[in-house]
């Protein structure tokens, strides 16, 4: 998808601009709960007019740190670390004798702590925060085409040393996502958008993140 590759093309091009700069890269499994509502598809759907499905898939992407602001380099950004997140994620389930396919890419603002949380509380895990928006290619059971609509979405994550002697390598325990996909043809009516269509995502995955030294 040309999107994820601009997207993270963008994201390295801006952050190699700067030094005072941490990167990773990480992949990650995930678990979708994809929710529509105005589906009209009451003999299939889960309650009327509303599907929600698990989707598997998974998301890779790169994350640049900064620890002083960029442009602004003398003043540093205390405990915390401002950085973006450019990623991809893929997403399939087969449902109903079809198939709903997703694939995003989103470019986020991140913020995360500098040094881990001690070991006695938060187990030396590194939480981070982040949102921004992309693009989401959507092809919806029984459809024929894909939609492209701008995706909204919100993370909350946790990383760690993958061992105790780990400099490079972090497990990312957890991370939880919720967004929402704007102007959305959620159903599955053949002229398009039915009315009082909505839909929204909550996604969890755990991974491994390759990092530069902190």
């Amino acid at each position: 998808m040309k999107l994820r590759t601009i997207a993270l093309v963008l994201s390295v091009a801006v952050a190699s601009s700067y030094s005072h700069a941490q990167t990773g890269v990480y992949v990650t499994a995930d678990g979708q709960l994809f929710t529509q509502k105005g589906v009209n598809l009451p003999a299939h759907a889960n309650s009327q007019n509303i599907d929600s499905l698990w989707l598997a898939g998974a998301t890779y992407g790169v994350y640049y740190d900064f620890n002083r602001l960029p442009r602004v380099s003398k003043y540093k950004t205390w405990h915390v670390a401002i950085g973006l997140d450019g990623r991809g994620d893929i997403f399939r389930r087969s449902v109903y004798g079809s198939q709903i396919d997703r694939e995003d890419g989103i470019l986020s603002l991140r913020i995360a702590l500098k040094k881990p949380l001690p070991q006695k509380y938060m187990l030396n895990t590194t939480p981070y925060l982040q949102g921004g928006f992309g693009i989401g290619h959507t092809k919806n059971a029984f459809r024929n085409s894909y939609n492209n609509n701008m995706i909204y979405q919100f993370s909350l994550g946790l990383d760690r040393p993958f061992t105790k002697k780990s400099k490079n390598l972090d497990w990312r325990v957890v991370e939880l996502s919720g967004g929402s996909l704007d102007s959305y043809p959620t159903g599955y009516y053949q002229g398009g958008a039915g009315p009082g269509q909505s839909n929204y995502m909550i996604t969890v995955g755990t991974g491994i993140v390759f990092r530069s030294k902190r």
